[in-house]
């Protein structure tokens, strides 16, 4: 369900007349090749002009005042007329002491209209002299129009969708509940025409505030054993998200990071998992996800400083792009002075992660269920895996095959050396409750008489 307030709010924004004057001036800065600085200035009285918006070296000039009677500017905006000053020391128009402020020594006028009647007027000016000739002029006088209507016809949107809201809000308090549905319809209607994207993010952004509050987030736990002595290494903590639409986790996280919260989700996952360590055996390591941006974050950092950071795994993932290592190494070197361990997951699945092993030295390497999934009987996937594994054996990482689903798979993952292992083969998801009842491989599974047969071997 969207807040109605969330819906009035990114009407209100789409139709900001002050965000359409911004963009003039913007596109005003780049469309004539002298153009330093732009400003927008509005008359809200009839003896000075203020300055609604500007650009390039004039953006610092908002709510400068221009007398309309001794200024260039002004005069512009008395006659209607475009007005081109070369050298403002030597031109009688100009008010000198607004030049200095706006350090504008050739300056393009522009006047606005709405209605038939002039409301501002667009500066275009430059710290050098002559920087405009005729054709600046005129490139400027024909947009005058298109620049007076869009101007005009953003403050004509915001009066009349300002009423119309107004009129709502009133309403509402006495509406039954078919016109609160009626006017739900209108405002949706007027938000669609006006951003179609708004209502769409603020859906998400509702979606996703429920997990951050903590509500429909919850965890299980898949063990990773020892190949070689069936004893349970440690457990990743995979996060589940209740609610609609029904989709898998890395969708959720990628949904919070388009509506800019992605991190403030991972770090309510990771304390959310980190309070289940307490009951998972002492001598069990807790592997949590997090991306390289959450890695660097303060909160994170302290979540792990208040946990026992010696038996924790932070993996980080190839579903987010790392845009500075430099960064992230830094991050993970903080992290290791608390004895927490990084691992790459999803090795084997794209470039990102062999990128993400030569440039951050880490403690474990996680080979991708694409890469264990059927390498019993593909010699690529093989090939890789072997060169994998005396890769990590010579800068002495460890590494987890992941997703290991048959017992063919498991014989040749450890007959390559691979010593630890996931898989559904091995032991699905679980509780956290349920991690001491499965701290070794069970003696019946096929996966524990696999091991027992391949150590006796």
């Amino acid at each position: 369900m969207i807040d109605r307030i969330g819906v009035e709010e990114a009407i209100r924004r789409a139709i900001d007349p002050a965000v359409l004057m911004q963009r003039v001036a913007d596109e005003a800065v780049t469309l004539v090749e002298g153009a330093e600085g732009v400003i927008v200035g509005l008359a809200h009285d009839p003896a000075w002009l203020t300055v609604e918006c500007a650009s390039g070296y004039s953006k610092d000039q908002i709510s400068t005042r221009i007398p309309v009677e001794e200024s260039l500017s002004g005069l512009a905006f008395r006659t209607g007329k475009t007005l081109r000053c070369d050298h403002a020391e030597s031109d009688p128009r100009v008010d000198l002491d607004v030049c200095h402020v706006l350090h504008a020594v050739s300056v393009v006028c522009v006047p606005l209209w709405r209605g038939g009647q002039t409301v501002g007027v667009l500066n275009v000016n430059s710290s050098r002299a002559r920087a405009f000739n005729d054709r600046d002029v005129a490139t400027l006088t024909s947009l005058a129009e298109f620049i007076s209507v869009v101007v005009a016809a953003a403050a004509d949107l915001a009066d009349v969708t300002d009423t119309l809201l107004s009129r709502a809000g009133r309403d509402a308090t006495s509406a039954s509940a078919l016109d609160e549905d009626d006017w739900a319809a209108e405002e949706r209607f007027v938000a669609n025409v006006l951003d179609p994207g708004a209502l769409g993010r603020l859906e998400s952004r509702s979606r996703v505030d429920r997990f951050l509050k903590g509500r429909g987030l919850t965890h299980v736990f898949q063990p990773v054993f020892d190949l070689t002595s069936g004893r349970c290494f440690a457990v990743e903590a995979l996060a589940r998200f209740s609610g609609q639409p029904k989709r898998a986790p890395d969708l959720w996280f990628a949904e919070a990071h388009a509506a800019g919260v992605g991190v403030d989700l991972e770090v309510v996952s990771m304390k959310k998992a980190l309070t289940c360590l307490s009951r998972l055996p002492a001598d069990v390591a807790l592997c949590v996800n997090a991306g390289p941006e959450a890695m660097g974050a303060d909160e994170v950092r302290d979540l792990l400083a208040g946990s026992e950071s010696r038996r924790i795994v932070v993996e980080l993932t190839e579903e987010t792009k790392v845009d500075d290592y430099a960064q992230l190494s830094s991050a993970m070197r903080q992290l290791r002075l608390m004895s927490v361990r990084l691992a790459i997951d999803d090795t084997g699945s794209g470039f990102a992660s062999f990128a993400h092993i030569l440039k951050l030295a880490p403690d474990v390497i996680k080979l991708d269920r694409e890469l264990t999934t059927g390498i019993d009987h593909d010699p690529i996937r093989s090939a890789l895996g072997a060169a994998l594994v005396s890769f990590a054996s010579r800068i002495g990482v460890e590494i987890i095959a992941e997703g290991i689903e048959t017992a063919a798979e498991l014989d040749v993952l450890r007959g390559l050396g691979i010593r630890y292992g996931q898989g559904f083969l091995l032991c699905p998801p679980t509780s956290a409750d349920s991690i001491p009842s499965r701290v070794s491989l069970g003696a019946s599974s096929p996966a524990a008489s696999r091991v027992t047969a391949l150590r006796a071997g």
